[in-house]
C-alpha cells in the first residue's frame, strides 16, 4: 500500500477477506499476550478490520496506511475505540522506539520501495518481549530469478505500455524471505515462526495450469489491488494489458505470488 495512495477502501474490501483471515491466523501465533491488551501498531491498516479487532480486545492501536481512503474508513470503523489512524507511507513511518507489544504488517512489505531500513524501524519499535508479525508477497528465493512482480514490471516497461505507466509505475517489489529474516535477526530479534512459502491457491508446483475461474480471480485482484492505481490510467486498454500480463505469467510458470510469514520477538 505504500505507493498506491489512490486505492479505494470500498473496492479493496471486496477481495480482501482472505487476507484478513490470514492476518488473524498469523497474529494468533503470538499466543496469550494478545489477550492481555497493551500497545499495538498496525502498519498498512487497510479498511481497519484488524485495528478494530485488537482495539476491542483492549489494545491501544496506532494504525497507518498510505491510502487516505483506507485511513478514513479505519477511523469510521474504529470510532469510539482507542485507535489513532494516520496517512503515512511505510518509508516515512516513525514509530516510537521500544513502545509496542505487537507490531503487525500483513501484505504491505511488497509495496515498499526499499525495505531494510523500514524493517529495522519496525523492530526498534518493539519493547522487550514484544512481537513483530509480518506477512508479504513476492518472497521467492533469490536464486529463482524474477518472480510474479518482476515479470509484471518488465511488461509495464515495454514500448506499448511504457508511456501509459510513466505517471504511476508499478510499485510492487520482491523481498526474498531469507533476506527479510537476516534483516530482522540483525536488528536484534529472534525468529519465533519462519514460513518462507505459505500455501496459495495460485501455486503450481506440479506444472498444472490455472483454471479459468482462477485466472478470472487473478484478473479481479490485479484490478482492485496490485494495479488499482494504474487501472484508471490504462482506461480502455486495461483488459488488453491484463491479458498480456496473465499470459506471460502462465507461460513463465510464475503465477504463484510467493507469500511468506515471519513472527519475530524482541528478547526480554
Amino acid at each position: 500500500m505504500t505507493q498506491t495512495t489512490t486505492w479505494v477502501a470500498d473496492e479493496y474490501v471486496k477481495v480482501n477477506s482472505p487476507h484478513v483471515k490470514t492476518a488473524l491466523a498469523a497474529l494468533a501465533l503470538v499466543g496469550d499476550s494478545l489477550e492481555r491488551g497493551g500497545t499495538f501498531a498496525e502498519v498498512g491498516c487497510g479498511a481497519g478490520e484488524i485495528a478494530r479487532t485488537f482495539a476491542e480486545r483492549g489494545f491501544e492501536v496506532w494504525a497507518s496506511d498510505a491510502s487516505p481512503s483506507m485511513v478514513e474508513t479505519t477511523r469510521s470503523q474504529c470510532a469510539g475505540l482507542p485507535v489513532r489512524a494516520e496517512v503515512r507511507r511505510v518509508e516515512e513511518l516513525a514509530l516510537p522506539e521500544g513502545q509496542f507489544d505487537v507490531v503487525h504488517s500483513s501484505w504491505v512489505l511488497h509495496w515498499v520501495s526499499e525495505a531494510e531500513e523500514p524493517l529495522r524501524r519496525l523492530a526498534r519499535a518493539l519493547r522487550p518481549g514484544g512481537h513483530l508479525v509480518l506477512q508479504w508477497t513476492g518472497a521467492q528465493p533469490r536464486d529463482e530469478g524474477p518472480g510474479l512482480f518482476g515479470i509484471l514490471r518488465r511488461i509495464a516497461e515495454e514500448p506499448q505500455w511504457r508511456e501509459l505507466f510513466a505517471a504511476v509505475p508499478p510499485a510492487m517489489r520482491d523481498y526474498p524471505a531469507d533476506l527479510v529474516a537476516e534483516v530482522l535477526t540483525g536488528a536484534g530479534l529472534e525468529l519465533v515462526h519462519y514460513v518462507p512459502e505459505l500455501p496459495h491457491p495460485f501455486s503450481r508446483k506440479n506444472g498444472e495450469p490455472l483454471t479459468p475461474e482462477e485466472l478470472a480471480e487473478m484478473r479481479v485482484r490485479f484490478k482492485r489491488t496490485w494495479f488499482a492505481s494504474q487501472t484508471e490510467l490504462l482506461g480502455d486498454r486495461v483488459d488488453e494489458f491484463l491479458d498480456e500480463a496473465l499470459g506471460a505469467l502462465v507461460a513463465a510458470g510464475r503465477t504463484d505470488p510467493h507469500h511468506a510469514r515471519i513472527v519475530a520477538r524482541r528478547p526480554l
